[in-house]
């Protein structure tokens, strides 16, 4: 009986339970001193459990960084406790800033003037950011120039397709009027946004009927500015039925030109003839314009600034040249010599 009696005191001692009095009188010391070895090792490691459990909620540093305490993490940190998923956005953010800062961004400047139906609405220099790896195109600076200009508003060149520039809208005459656009003086082959964009680049966004009732980009030619005369002629492009393209030059008839505050219109070879105080104003700036009887313009205006040069200065007529002086006085001092040896021989 009292190997039975030890068996269930040493079960019951090791589970952690407490025994009453009359139990322990029935074990004999040798039995009673195993049970109390194992009921202080089974306490003991109690204690152990529950000490490493207070210490593990004293070092979690997930409730301090909630009160705004330091977010470097310290001491030990239990798997799974969350804080990884805390720590994760903190990582994402790292690795974006290395991202942005490793993209260097350079800046290039270009020209871009805006010609509405009957006057110019924009002239200005326009700075772009570009990202490596990236390129500038007209889409990207004509947006610049609306973001940079409080009056400038362009619509549409987001998607690609400008549809109004400042209240003056596409197909304003019912036809295929609109706005187009030229770099360097030259038509674009493609959109806006395909177009790309070099430093010093010039875009002249305008407003035309290119494929209706036409348009023309005068050429001024001064020649025969001596003559007092200037004409102004166009590369006009065509279509044929098949849609073969063809170019030609013409003469740009019936356009005014402004010299000097004074208005000139061109006459059917695209010339006119200036007037005299026209020609004594020169050098002075030129503007032109022509119009359709709809009052769609027919021809791509100047830049502010263009001028008409004076023509170079000629010599006076009945001038003579020092050379030519020096002729005449040769010729004078031989004759004088001639006569003066026929006196002394007479």
């Amino acid at each position: 009986m009292k190997k039975s009696i030890s068996r269930f005191l040493a079960s019951a001692l090791a589970a952690g339970l407490v025994l009453s009095a009359p139990i322990a009188a029935f074990a004999d010391d040798a039995t009673t001193a195993a049970a109390s070895e194992a009921f202080e090792a089974s306490s003991a490691g109690a204690d152990d459990t529950e000490a490493s459990k207070e210490g593990d909620v004293e070092t979690k540093p997930a409730e301090g960084q909630n009160e705004g305490g330091d977010t470097t993490t310290t001491g030990t940190v239990p798997a799974g406790d969350g804080n990884d998923v805390a720590g994760a956005p903190a990582s994402a953010e790292g690795e974006k800033d290395d991202t942005d800062a490793s993209k260097a961004t350079t800046e290039i400047t270009a020209h871009v003037r805006i010609e509405g139906i009957d006057k110019m609405l924009y002239n200005s220099d326009v700075t772009v950011k570009v990202a490596e790896g990236e390129k500038a195109t007209a889409k990207s600076v004509l947006m610049a120039a609306d973001e940079q200009s409080e009056e400038l508003t362009i619509v549409g060149a987001d998607a690609n397709y400008i549809t109004e520039v400042n209240g003056v809208k596409a197909a304003t005459y019912g036809g295929w009027d609109g706005w187009m656009y030229q770099v360097n003086g030259t038509a674009a082959p493609v959109g806006i946004d395909a177009y790309e964009i070099a430093a010093g680049d010039s875009i002249v966004l305008y407003y035309s009927d290119e494929y209706g009732i036409g348009m023309d980009y005068p050429v001024m030619n001064t020649e025969k500015l001596a003559e007092k005369k200037i004409s102004f002629t166009s590369t006009k492009t065509t279509y044929d039925a098949e849609g073969k393209a063809s170019t030609a030059e013409v003469k740009v008839a019936d356009m005014n030109v402004t010299i000097a505050g004074e208005t000139f219109k061109t006459d059917a070879n695209g010339e006119i003839t200036l007037s005299d105080a026209a020609m004594k104003a020169l050098p002075a700036e030129i503007s032109i314009a022509k119009y359709a009887e709809n009052g769609c313009p027919l021809v791509l205006r100047y830049a502010p600034g263009t001028k008409v040069e004076a023509p170079a200065t000629a010599s006076p007529a009945g001038d003579a040249t020092p050379v030519a002086w020096l002729f005449v006085l040769a010729a004078g001092a031989a004759t004088a010599a001639a006569v003066t040896r026929k006196k002394n021989q007479a």
